[in-house]
Formats: C-alpha cells, sequence, structure tokens
C-alpha cells in the first residue's frame, strides 16, 4: 500500500470536502487502482517517473466500473476534475507530472474513457463520433462507396443526414418514399403523429437522394431507404458496408446512435433549444443531455454562462 499517497489525499480531501463531497469515491478509486499497480513507488516517484494519461483513464474506468452510481458522464468529469485539483495541489507542494501537465479533463479524455467502458455501461453512455481523425478516416471511406450501387449509395446519404440532423436510427428507418419531395427538395419529418417538420435538404443531399431514387429499383416500395433486397432497413444495415469497413480498421463506435449525436452536438451548437432537437432527431431528453454536457469538458462553465447572459 502507498501509505504517502493515501495519507495526501486524506489532507487534500479534508481541505476541499466540504465543498466536494463527491470526490471522495474518486480519490478511493485511483488509491486503489495505484496500491494495485505502483504500491512500490513514493508518492514523489509515482507522479514524477511512473504515472501518465493512460494510467488515469484506467482509473477512472475502474471507477466507472466499481459504482454503482456512476453512469453518466458527469461522472467521468468529475472524476477527472478531482484528479485536476489533486494534481494542482501537487504542484504547489513541488511534485510534477510531466504527463497530466495539460490537464486530465479534456473531450478527447472522456471519449477514450467511454467508449472503452464494460458492455453493460456503454449502453448507458453514448459519445458523439467526433475523433477528428476517426472522421477524416470515415469521409475516406464515404468516397470509395459504390455511387451506382442504390444500397451503397443510401449509406452515404444516411451517414451525411445522420451528421446533419441528429436523426435517431428509428426515424430514418421510418422515412417513406414520398417523404421526399423531389421537385422542392423537402424531406418531410414525423417524428409523431401531432409534429411534423418540412426540412429543406442542402443541394448535394438532395441530388443524392434523386439519384438513389433512380438507382433503387424497388419502386413499390414503402420506405424511402432499403436493404439491397428492397426489405425495410434495421440499425445494423443502415450503415452496413461503411460499418464493416471500419470494424477491420479497428474503429468499434461508429453506430448511427453515435453518428446521430454528433449531430445532435451540431444542432447545439447551432442554437436550437432542446425541445426542437427532441422534436427534430427523436432522441430522448437524457441523450440530448448527455451530448451537451460531453460538449462542456473543455469549457470553462462560468466563463461560458457569463458571457451569454451579460
Amino acid at each position: 500500500m502507498n501509505q504517502k499517497l493515501r495519507e495526501t489525499l486524506e489532507d487534500y480531501y479534508n481541505i476541499i470536502k466540504e465543498s466536494r463531497p463527491n470526490y471522495r469515491t474518486c480519490y478511493n478509486s485511483f488509491l486503489e487502482y495505484c496500491d494495485t499497480h505502483y504500491s512500490q513507488y513514493s508518492l514523489k516517484e509515482l507522479f514524477e517517473k511512473h504515472l501518465d494519461i493512460l494510467d488515469i483513464k484506467k482509473a477512472c474506468k475502474h471507477y466507472i466500473e466499481t459504482s454503482k452510481k456512476a453512469t453518466s458522464i458527469e461522472a467521468v468529469q468529475r472524476f477527472l476534475t478531482a484528479m485536476d485539483y489533486f494534481y494542482r495541489f501537487l504542484k504547489e507542494n513541488g511534485i510534477r507530472c510531466e504527463s497530466i501537465e495539460a490537464g486530465c479533463r479534456r473531450k478527447e479524455i472522456v471519449h477514450g474513457i467511454c467508449v472503452n467502458l464494460s458492455n453493460e455501461l456503454e449502453q448507458k453512455i453514448y459519445l458523439p463520433f467526433d475523433d477528428e481523425q476517426e472522421l477524416k478516416i470515415v469521409n475516406e471511406q464515404l468516397t470509395l462507396l459504390d455511387k451506382r450501387n442504390f444500397y451503397q449509395l443510401g449509406q452515404s446519404i444516411i451517414y451525411r443526414l445522420l451528421i446533419t440532423y441528429g436523426f435517431k436510427e428509428k426515424v430514418v428507418i421510418k422515412f417513406k418514399l414520398h417523404d421526399f419531395d423531389s421537385q422542392k427538395g423537402e424531406l418531410l419529418v414525423n417524428y409523431n403523429e401531432d409534429n411534423s417538420i418540412y426540412l429543406y435538404l442542402p443541394d448535394d443531399i438532395c441530388q443524392d437522394l434523386r439519384g438513389y431514387c433512380a438507382l433503387n429499383k424497388y419502386k413499390n416500395r414503402i420506405h424511402l431507404f432499403t436493404k439491397s433486397n428492397g426489405t425495410s432497413l434495421t440499425p445494423d444495415s443502415m450503415l452496413g458496408t461503411l460499418k464493416s469497413r471500419l470494424k477491420k480498421m479497428n474503429i468499434t463506435n461508429f453506430t448511427p446512435t453515435t453518428v446521430a449525436l454528433y449531430g445532435v452536438a451540431n444542432l447545439i451548437d447551432k442554437g436550437l433549444t432542446l425541445g426542437e432537437i427532441k422534436l427534430l432527431t427523436g432522441f430522448e431528453t437524457q441523450k440530448i443531455e448527455d451530448v451537451s454536457q460531453y460538449l462542456l469538458t473543455d469549457e470553462n462553465v462560468g466563463k461560458v454562462v457569463n458571457e451569454k447572459i451579460m
């Protein structure tokens, strides 16, 4: 057991416990991780020679997977913020760690932790598919799709609809052939019986959608998009070719949901309200709030709020 780490964590927690009582479990999990992997080192050796950002990710994963209450984006952010505060305290006392000098609570760190959680938690924590390098790879793969094949062309269109409008997968699956007005370039979004929205599609999507309808040989179909055999799409077949290719490239978090949440993030950035996003996309409130919280990872929340209300 690293007794000095335990004592230092305890000393620091006693300083902040009135304002940050929920950091206790974060520090307990970090101590458990270090006792398992680095118990033989002094506190100074641990931080200056051995600990790196990968250890912080693993310790956070341990925290999430051993806590019954830590099942949200906020829990990941809380752990990383707790580590940033503790490291600031260590720096003030002459201990530095080059690997975490840039901070632990960063969007790419949050994303890396969440996409590598256990299967159980992956169902609770979804993040936008927004890794810069992975987005670049997807765009490269889009250019390789055969636009003379209606199913592959359909995947290109669906992907662009998802990143633009954030549609939940069942919204796309339920689009009817008559929901697309090829003359006006409009798409009818009818998430529920009481509300509907006519979207004016961008020219590139509209043009490709006209081409898709011309290529799709199942002219009497009910749904706008279909599988290659003309039957209705499923979540697995919406981006089937793309998903298969990306999986071979070790990109495993590419799903209709994660791509759509990238679109939700774009809608949030454009200033749409929660109610408008919910109506347009079909996502429940919690998913939209999770994305909104995720987008604040790199932000100084106090500064952002004050700038918006002044």
